[in-house]
């Protein structure tokens, strides 16, 4: 792709995003009627005194799933060796962390509903019912498939009585979820959105969803697998997910293959159509996709399966250094939410800072399943390249610090947009799922790099200790604004 038609597709992206900017989007916000239905009745957004407010008249299924992966990943780290612990708040680790895991079966159970009974990814208001609404989309699919990550980690709960409903009531849920991106969204060797349209975005949210299905069965499979999920037989594991071990490593091979035709070695990123130019939202679900793909093929593929592998890790650590490298794009107080990849770096493609997507995008890179995890039995990447955790541990730093200072108010509530120029917020509103993905994003991430610490390691370092606290302080905050909605 020549650099007149890059600089084309920076200056169309910057123009789109300016427009973003400049639209009147208060229009779109109003209040929560008071009528009955799901329950709870999760909104998009709170206004300026804390009233719940919908969007576009609807209940959407992506801010379900934003605020039921927070009571996750915040109450995960309520645990006695964490925020529980006896150097900050002892008693978290007993009725608060209980009621996290109450909150998310509360929350799970009706986005299951939304997702099962009604196949809808947003549910709009007729008249005094609340009524399915558009379609569950792949998107919907990427952004609900880490609801995995309260499945695995349901032992946490186990001297609080909630283990064996957190492990077992949202099966069918994720369940459906696995079944459907195969079933309906797989095919010519990429993913397609629910109207057929195969693009960037799709491709990346249908390997971000796959991220669940490889990690059930790689977790399934690992040594020691006989103590939970290696329990079930491998045509029960078939049978749940709707896809056999073989057609399993089929499609991550095909997946590789289309992958490997749209590498473009002159930028060190795919050319999916866009010349390297990627939405943030669509770059950390490409990314997460990458580890389903290489851990299946190393886990169940053959010999021949292994170099490619190896090539999909590269290229994933190559363009996750290359964003944590730029100067354009990553700013003291957040990241651009739209890049491009170019033969000199990453370049921001847009002028400002979505809080919503850039917590998710970190949590594309350290939550679950992560590329900085590796488990016996898996592929042992990361050996071969420690310089991917070191840049993704000082980005993680950097944005967490970056929460602290730009992108929360008095009360340490999240805000939802800054300029990127100079990190002035430009839109001051809490947006639900922003906050819902900043607390799931920093339970997961806030250790990886060396600025944050739990504090059984605080020794006599009062300055991490003061830097922990004040996020363990701003995770409560936010939390409680979330718990709120089910009150």
């Amino acid at each position: 792709m020549s650099q007149l038609l890059r600089r084309y597709t920076r200056s169309i992206l910057g123009l789109f995003a300016a427009a973003l900017i400049a639209f009147p989007a208060e229009a779109n916000y109003q209040p929560m009627p008071t009528v009955e239905g799901p329950d709870p009745q999760i909104p998009a957004q709170f206004d300026a005194d804390g009233a719940p407010l919908i969007y576009r008249g609807a209940l959407h299924h992506r801010d379900y799933s934003a605020v039921m992966h927070a009571f996750a990943s915040v109450g995960r780290i309520m645990r006695a060796s964490e925020m529980g612990h006896e150097g900050y708040d002892a008693e978290l680790a007993g009725d608060p962390m209980r009621r996290q895991g109450e909150a998310w079966l509360e929350v799970m159970q009706a986005a299951s509903a939304m997702l099962i009974a009604d196949e809808a990814g947003s549910m709009v208001l007729d008249g005094d019912a609340w009524t399915a609404g558009k379609p569950f989309d792949i998107g919907d699919l990427a952004h609900a498939s880490f609801s995995y990550h309260m499945h695995h980690s349901a032992g946490r709960w186990g001297d609080l009585g909630l283990e064996e409903a957190l492990t077992f009531d949202g099966v069918g849920y994720l369940s459906t979820m696995t079944r459907r991106l195969i079933a309906e969204h797989y095919g010519s060797r990429n993913f397609a959105d629910i109207d057929g349209t195969r693009d960037a975005a799709s491709l990346a949210h249908g390997l971000e969803a796959m991220h669940a299905l490889a990690y059930s069965f790689v977790r399934w499979d690992k040594p020691g697998g006989a103590d939970d999920m290696g329990r079930l037989s491998r045509e029960h594991m078939e049978a749940v997910h709707g896809v056999t071990v073989d057609r399993l490593v089929q499609v991550a091979e095909n997946l590789a293959g289309t992958l490997d035709a749209a590498w473009d070695a002159e930028i060190g990123a795919y050319d999916l159509g866009d010349g390297g130019a990627y939405s943030l939202d669509t770059l950390g679900s490409l990314l997460r996709g990458h580890k389903a793909l290489y851990e299946i093929l190393v886990v169940f593929g053959e010999d021949a399966h292994m170099d490619g592998a190896a090539a999909l890790f590269d290229r994933m650590a190559a363009m996750t250094e290359a964003l944590a490298a730029s100067d354009t794009a990553v700013r003291d107080w957040g990241i651009a939410d739209a890049v491009v990849y170019t033969g000199e770096g990453v370049e921001a493609a847009s002028e400002r800072v979505d809080t919503e997507a850039q917590w998710r995008f970190l949590n594309n890179l350290t939550g679950g399943f992560s590329m900085l995890r590796e488990r016996d039995g898996t592929s042992a990447f990361l050996d071969t390249r420690p310089e991917l955790r070191a840049a993704v541990g000082a980005l993680s730093d950097r944005l967490l610090r970056a929460a602290l200072v730009y992108q929360t108010d008095a009360d340490g509530l999240m805000l939802r947009r800054l300029s990127l120029a100079d990190g002035n917020v430009i839109d001051d509103r809490h947006q639900v799922a922003a906050i819902g993905w900043f607390l799931t994003a920093a339970g997961n991430s806030y250790r990886v790099g060396s600025d944050f610490e739990r504090p059984g390691d605080w020794g006599d370092d009062a300055d991490l200790a003061e830097r922990s606290t004040a996020l363990y302080n701003t995770i409560r905050a936010n939390n409680a604004r979330l718990l709120d909605l089910l009150d």
